[in-house]
Parts: C-alpha cells; structure tokens; sequence
C-alpha cells in the first residue's frame, strides 16, 4: 500500500493515427471540427498532419509499406476507440453525414449529454458527447 504514494500523475500528451486512407481519414476528423496543419519531423520525408485539442495533439500519418499487412488494411485501427465532446452533435453529424458516414445515436441519455457513435474510415469506433461548453 506504501507503494502507492510513489505513482506519477499522467495524462495524455498526444495521439497518432496511421492510415493507409490519409484523405479520407483527414476528412473524417475535419468534419468533426478539427484544424489540422501539415507537419514534417526533423530529416523524415514522412509528412503527416496535426491538430492540437487542448493540451493534447492528435496526428494522422500515412501507414509505410512495410508496416502493413494488405490483408487487413481495412481492419487495422478496429481494436482502438476514441471520445471527443462536442458542442453541436447535429452539426458534427451532418458534416459525417456529408461524407456518406453514417451514426448510431445512443438510446441513454446521461446527465442529459446527447451521444452518437461513428466509425472512422479504417474501423475505429469514435464515441461523440456533446456538452454545452469545451474548456
């Protein structure tokens, strides 16, 4: 139990997304409001595109050749699941809409937060919350 008193406070500092759809993915998360700018690391010629949400910085990045396995490219960002809180669900839903992505509105309402989820173009489960304000 002495243990505990010796545990690092820890949050998140930033997500990377690889994608072998870098377009649409960019689209994706655009529709939901985010800004993103390209960026280019150090003697990389790998080029990606970042967004800064609050003290957390989300990147999409191509997926290199040899990473990935062709026979799941579709599949390969299934097992992850985000959550981001919007302000407007029905705008956030229409701009999806727009792109041909289709939600699944959440039947339970919780401390009255509206809830939809949404796939993102290489299977990610992405959980949308609107709130009334994003500090």
């Amino acid at each position: 139990m002495d243990e505990m008193k010796y545990i690092n406070t820890i949050s998140l500092s930033f997500i990377v997304i690889r994608t072998m759809n870098v377009e649409s993915t960019l689209s994706f998360y655009s529709a939901l409001g985010m800004k993103f700018i390209e960026e280019q690391h150090g003697s990389s010629n790998l080029a990606h595109h970042a967004c800064n949400l609050g003290n957390i910085v989300l990147e999409i990045y191509p997926y290199q050749a040899t990473l990935v396995n062709p026979e799941n490219k579709q599949k390969m960002g299934a097992e992850s699941m985000f959550g981001f809180n919007v302000t407007s669900l029905e705008k956030t839903l229409c701009n999806l809409e727009k792109l041909g992505i289709k939600s699944k509105i959440s039947s339970k309402v919780k401390n009255s937060e509206r809830r939809a989820s949404v796939t993102d173009p290489d299977g990610r489960v992405i959980l949308l919350t609107e709130i009334s304000s994003i500090d």
